[in-house]
């Protein structure tokens, strides 16, 4: 099981990325924030990659799951998405991922294990789900929209050059 909050969603089915991750987890569960934000408005938007994850959703790949426990201080200080996020990863015990560094701190604190949308295109090398060329110009993609630094670009590409 693995748990998606909004942005590494939306950034892995822009760079084409949702299959190779549906081929190695079955599904992948998102809560009812992260359905709303990313599916109901992006449908409404005519985003194409929201129509491509309703599809998964009607097909039951992508599962919504509803949080149970309510942590009102938490939910002032992280957007709603990655709220529901990490308390559905600590209810469940799966793997979440989060691109919000407040949310990632969150979640390590709380000693839930998260991966950012790099760490999850290094993970797809890792598992040989996508080769070196693939991985350099997803993470060229992914960090050419301005998602992070050109240090921490050159980091990934290093750490996937071990996997070539």
């Amino acid at each position: 099981m693995i748990i998606f909050d909004s942005s590494p969603l939306i950034h892995l089915t822009k760079i084409g990325k949702i299959d190779f991750i549906l081929k190695k987890f079955k599904n992948i569960i998102i809560p009812d924030a992260v359905y709303c934000e990313v599916i109901e408005k992006g449908i409404k938007h005519g985003y194409s990659d929201a129509i491509l994850l309703e599809n998964y959703y009607n097909e039951h790949r992508i599962l919504k799951y509803s949080i149970k426990k309510q942590d009102p201080l938490l939910k002032k200080y992280l957007h709603l998405g990655e709220y529901e996020s990490i308390l559905l990863s600590e209810t469940l015990k799966s793997l979440v991922i989060l691109d919000d560094r407040k949310a990632r701190l969150v979640a390590e604190q709380r000693k839930i294990s998260s991966i950012s949308t790099a760490d999850m295109l290094l993970l797809l090398i890792k598992l040989k789900s996508i080769n070196f060329n693939h991985f350099k110009r997803n993470l060229l993609k992914y960090s050419s929209n301005g998602w992070f630094t050109h240090e921490l670009y050159e980091k990934y590409l290093n750490e996937g050059k071990k996997y070539e």
